[in-house]
């Protein structure tokens, strides 16, 4: 016996591992125990082949042990146990082989990329309400290598997948609904194939471990979470049909970004019209830099809460763009951003700490205002229960103090969010104005993200 046939082994229980995983994921009350139900997961039991022919074996057992979880923490565990053999006495030989959690499992064999891309997918899929559970497990259970590739969008891909596909069999009534024809082209066969799964029982009968592919480019809807948030309305969209089947084309109107200056020295003007705010479509504001509306701007604030982007205080030399969740990451087309104080105010939150650390992906130096410890200890009263990220993911791009934050919020049993409105407009106003003062004598003094 070697890590060879260990490794091997292990991989033959993959196939029963995804059936489970599926199940568990599509709420199969079978599986209701979860994961753990399947781990510990015995790889060989009562290995007695040391026993007889124990010198012959002992540099296999030594090497087993080296590589082992005993010795290094991590993949395959051995139990041990002491037995007399006839011809070498009282001795330890290897009882057991098996993986005692997981993610040891997963990270033997190599699959633990494409493990978590299957339980991101489900969860967005299942979250979206696409299909009932029983017909989302049959279909994962066709689907298995769709499910495991690693998309650019990540789980946005899925979301977008499940927009697509409640279009196609009229089960969605969004009218702000927008896609790329390339993502449609791309993708329609998986986008039919959600609303013409059957309800029969499957198994997986052979996994897919290997020839997966790692990385796929696809170009994607616009990464917007919640398209009921969409800044402005649009018209509904125009319905083509495809191998009989509805499917959205895209001939809604374009997503806009809604801005407005607070700055009473650097107005907006249109002509002789001072408008309060302007939306433009994200194909002309990220040309914003070449109009005349950021004279004597310094600072980009960009604000989470269409209520408080509304009623913001003046502050002179910046603009504040509505950002609504994800929504913001469609704002790294803006390149002049480069040249501007960078701001981000959403929720004391996991979610919006987690929209903190995607939008940094693109603009690393953003700061953040009213989203730190003091501010969540002054209004803690007024804060309420929150929704935690999956599976307690820390987001990576935070700083210290905004990790330490962070944490406070997952420690809060009940009181897990401050939304913005509940903070008073002076307090902000005064924190925005602190921000603008370090900002502008030293660009570089703000703490870098990790």
């Amino acid at each position: 016996m070697n890590a060879g046939e260990i490794k091997k082994k292990a991989s033959e229980f993959f196939t029963e591992y995804l059936n489970h995983t599926i199940d568990n994921c599509c709420g199969n009350e079978t599986t209701a125990e979860g994961i753990d139900d399947f781990f510990p997961l015995d790889v060989l039991k009562n290995t007695n082949r040391f026993s007889d022919t124990l010198k012959d074996h002992s540099q296999e057992m030594v090497e087993l042990f080296l590589h082992s979880k005993n010795k290094t923490g991590i993949g395959y565990s051995l139990e041990m146990e002491s037995v007399n053999t006839r011809s070498n006495g009282r001795k330890s030989i290897i009882k057991r082989v098996y993986f005692a959690e997981e993610n040891d499992y997963l990270d033997y064999i190599n699959v633990r990329g494409r493990v978590e891309n299957l339980k991101a997918a489900l969860t967005v899929l299942s979250q979206d309400g696409i299909l009932p559970a029983p017909q989302l497990r049959n279909w994962a259970k066709k689907h298995v290598k769709d499910l495991t590739v690693a998309h650019n969008e990540g789980a946005v891909f899925w979301h977008n997948i499940a927009l697509c596909a409640l279009w196609s069999s009229k089960k969605s009534k969004d009218k702000s609904f927008q896609i790329q024809p390339d993502f449609l082209e791309a993708n329609r066969n998986l986008i039919q194939s959600l609303f013409s799964t059957g309800e029969t029982e499957i198994q997986i009968t052979q996994a897919p471990i290997e020839h997966v592919q790692e990385n796929i480019q696809t170009q994607a809807v616009i990464p917007i979470q919640q398209a009921a948030q969409l800044p402005q309305a649009t018209e509904p969209v125009v319905i083509d049909s495809i191998a009989g089947e509805s499917i959205p084309t895209a001939k809604s109107k374009p997503f806009s970004i809604r801005f407005r200056s607070l700055s009473a020295n650097s107005p907006l003007k249109l002509g002789r019209l001072v408008p309060k705010e302007i939306a433009l479509p994200l194909d002309d504001f990220i040309h914003l830099n070449q109009t005349n509306f950021l004279k004597e701007i310094t600072t980009i604030l960009i604000v989470g809460s269409e209520t408080v982007f509304q009623s913001f205080l003046p502050s002179e030399h910046v603009l504040c763009i509505f950002g609504p969740d994800y929504a913001v990451n469609a704002l790294k087309l803006c390149e002049w951003f480069s040249r501007y104080q960078l701001i981000y105010f959403g929720d004391i939150s996991e979610h919006c700490f987690d929209v903190l650390s995607a939008f940094r992906n693109s603009w690393a130096k953003t700061e953040t205002m009213c989203m730190d410890g003091n501010t969540w200890e002054k209004f803690f009263n007024h804060a309420e229960s929150g929704p935690h990220l999956k599976n307690n993911a820390i987001p990576k791009n935070l700083t210290d103090s905004e990790k330490t934050t962070f944490l406070a919020l997952r420690l809060a049993a009940g009181k897990s969010k401050l939304l913005q409105e509940k903070i008073p407009l002076e307090y902000m106003n005064q924190f925005l104005d602190a921000i603008k003062i370090c900002g502008s004598d030293d660009d570089e003094s703000a703490e870098n993200p990790e």
